[in-house]
């Protein structure tokens, strides 16, 4: 009886972990990955990631579920996403922010809550590289980007002294 309790605690404990998003599974493997200073990883399929998203509101659209023509997204994310993979860093960063401006101009005249769920997918998934300054702070408040800009000079020049 003892026995029977102690399983159904244990494994109600984990469906609970996995529920909360913890992952107990993941300190108990044999190959951990390495601690990395910035949490916000971004993945290396971003532009196709931001390309599916878009490709899902089009759908949507397109069976009448929300307003708006999304073919301009769909357009303009399939240019960034051949730019990425040409490795034109520049033109990139300019394509993710023109995305960015045809978001809060809403182009195509799509609602608000497309437009800014998108803006915020593309925040999320895009490298902070190709986001203009102003996008950070918009995302993340004026305060918070600045104490990261300080905290980011801080460590850059402690890197230099170190040489």
């Amino acid at each position: 009886m003892h026995r029977t309790i102690m399983l159904y605690s244990a494994t109600l404990l984990l469906a609970g972990w996995n529920l909360l998003g913890l992952t107990p599974v993941h300190g108990f493997s044999s190959d951990m990955e390495p601690v990395l200073w910035n949490s916000n990883q971004k993945s290396p399929a971003w532009a196709e990631e931001l390309l599916g998203e878009v490709v899902t509101y089009q759908t949507l659209a397109e069976k009448n579920l929300i307003p708006g023509n999304f073919q301009p997204y769909v357009d303009q994310t399939s240019k960034v996403r051949e730019l990425h993979r040409a490795g034109n860093r520049r033109a990139t960063y300019d394509g993710v922010n023109q995305l960015m401006v045809m978001l809060e101009a809403r182009v195509g005249g799509i609602d608000a809550h497309s437009a800014d769920a998108l803006w915020d997918f593309c925040y999320r998934v895009t490298p902070d590289e190709f986001h203009a300054r102003d996008r950070h702070v918009r995302a993340k408040g004026a305060d918070e980007f600045e104490k990261h800009e300080e905290f980011m000079r801080d460590m850059e020049e402690r890197a230099g002294m170190s040489f």
